[in-house]
């Protein structure tokens, strides 16, 4: 049978309003508090490459570990192995550059300010899972055997297979398994590439242009979304810290929003973007001269 009575269902809503018990829903820290982040809903962030879709995953994830003490995070990067995933969040923590740590190259200052984010990235990485392959929805679907359900960041689901291996229905399938577990109380994360799409300036991506049917294979991810988000370079000329809009493209939970950030690329660090800015991200926004210092 696959119909329920929905009486009891009423009962619980009734006693949660009685109680004033209000939805749960994880805390998000750079992403704001209206980014929809809760167990049972199905969350999708979509951008072109080198946006920093994975590094914001990333960030909103340990932030949120940081503030619930009990919450396990699982991730399923299809795309990087955990020590670059690891690598990436020391840095952040640091501001240590992410190359000079794979490359050994910093100073004695450097490595303490690495050692220290190690050592504070202990109880948050302790309740963290990661994905080995094969990266398919057969796998993801395991989870569902878990007794208690945590966040599951998927990274990302373009590059998950089906068993005949078909790109195409490798999506559909690992976004019906992710809304079998957002049913099961999980709460999902899920990165998408987007569309190349004409007349495209940076990298062949529209980012005025993005929308809810920008991520690629979309179809599946528009109807089973509870929320989407797209990440759209605003940035004028080049610079090292780039301007990111983090726009809201769709939610059932309440209105479209927009959240203003700044990506520094080289600590992979979002950060608001607001009048005063983070003392690391002004020196890299100044023009370089040639005495080695920053032009003031």
């Amino acid at each position: 049978m696959t119909f329920k009575k929905s009486s009891a269902a009423l009962v619980e809503l009734t006693e949660r309003i009685t109680n004033r018990e209000k939805e749960v829903s994880y805390s998000c820290g750079i992403a704001g508090d209206d980014f929809v982040l809760a167990p049972g809903k199905m969350t999708f962030i979509g951008a072109p490459p080198g946006t920093g879709k994975t590094a914001l995953a990333s960030q909103i994830c340990f932030e949120a570990l940081e503030q619930h003490s009990d919450l396990k995070l699982y991730i399923a990067n299809a795309e990087m192995d955990i020590d670059e995933l690891l690598i990436r969040e020391i840095s952040r923590r640091s501001s240590v550059g992410h190359k000079l740590i794979r490359t050994a190259s910093f100073d004695e200052d450097q490595y303490q300010r690495i050692m220290d984010a190690a050592a504070a990235l202990i109880p948050s990485i302790a309740r963290v899972r990661h994905m080995v392959p094969p990266f398919d929805g057969e796998s993801l679907g395991q989870l569902s055997l878990l007794d208690e359900p945590g966040i599951l960041v998927v990274d990302y689901v373009q590059k998950f297979r089906a068993s005949d291996r078909d790109t195409r229905s490798g999506v559909d399938e690992v976004v019906n398994v992710l809304r079998s577990l957002a049913l099961d109380e999980w709460a999902v994360l899920a990165m998408s590439a987007t569309a190349r799409q004409q007349g495209g300036k940076k990298g062949g991506h529209d980012h005025a242009g993005l929308s809810l049917s920008s991520f690629k294979e979309s179809g599946e991810i528009e109807f089973n979304a509870d929320a989407a988000y797209v990440l759209r370079d605003v940035t004028e000329g080049d610079k090292a810290v780039r301007e990111i809009n983090l726009d809201c493209v769709k939610n059932r939970r309440g209105q479209l929003h927009n959240t203003e950030l700044l990506f520094c690329g080289d600590f992979m660090r979002f950060e608001a973007r607001a009048p005063e800015r983070h003392s690391d991200f002004d020196d890299w926004n100044k023009p370089f001269v040639s005495d080695g210092g920053f032009a003031l």
